[in-house]
């Protein structure tokens, strides 16, 4: 081989030596930037936030749950007006709850006739009540009208309250009222424990 024709080979052997590593240098920087796409994208789609739901499960428990008062909160007695008198109304007894005491003479349409004046000798005296029993079996009252002064007692009326009933109405009388002064009506369980009193004036 002439000289000549050694410098071309020459010549062309470093040409393709170059071509070959520009050829290597695109392809290593080609691979490395698909490379850093990929890490670039993993690093994208661990750091990006999902958005949490708007309300979790236990959440939605805590808000379906219903609040339950304390009972400290409860009222040792409730007082009405109802009938002119002060009727202190106690609380409920193993579900069996007083809601309404009103003393009168007169019970009209299952209601009582309110602006009765009690007098010996007239109409006997009526102690309506209405009642709320939760509870599943009936349950037995019993209605007393009781002297404030000689603590003379008369009626002793037993009532039955229906179970499962959220409004019974129902009441007890005596004609044995003989003597004038300060009586009171009491409505009691068949146990004995009072539910409901109510005041009231017999004028001779």
């Amino acid at each position: 081989m002439t000289g000549m024709e050694n410098s071309r080979w020459v010549a062309v052997s470093a040409l393709a030596a170059a071509m070959f590593a520009v050829g290597f240098s695109f392809a290593t920087v080609a691979c490395s930037s698909g490379d850093m796409s990929v890490a670039g994208a993993a690093r994208a789609s661990a750091s990006a936030s999902v958005p949490a739901p708007a309300v979790s499960l236990g959440n939605t428990a805590k808000v379906g749950a219903p609040s339950a008062l304390p009972a400290s909160s409860a009222p040792a007695a409730l007082r009405s007006n109802d009938g002119g008198a002060s009727v202190e109304l106690l609380l409920p007894s193993d579900g069996l709850k007083l809601k309404r005491l009103v003393i009168t003479r007169k019970i009209e349409n299952r209601e009582p006739v309110a602006g009765s004046e009690f007098e010996l000798g007239s109409a006997p005296v009526y102690a309506f009540v209405e009642f709320e029993n939760s509870a599943r079996d009936a349950r037995g009252v019993r209605v007393m009208f009781q002297n404030q002064d000689t603590k003379a007692t008369v009626g002793h009326v037993k009532l039955t309250v229906p179970g499962g009933s959220e409004r019974f109405r129902t009441w007890g009388n005596t004609r044995m009222i003989r003597d004038p002064g300060r009586w009171v009506a009491v409505v009691s369980t068949v146990a004995g424990v009072e539910l409901g009193r109510a005041p009231f004036e017999v004028k001779g």
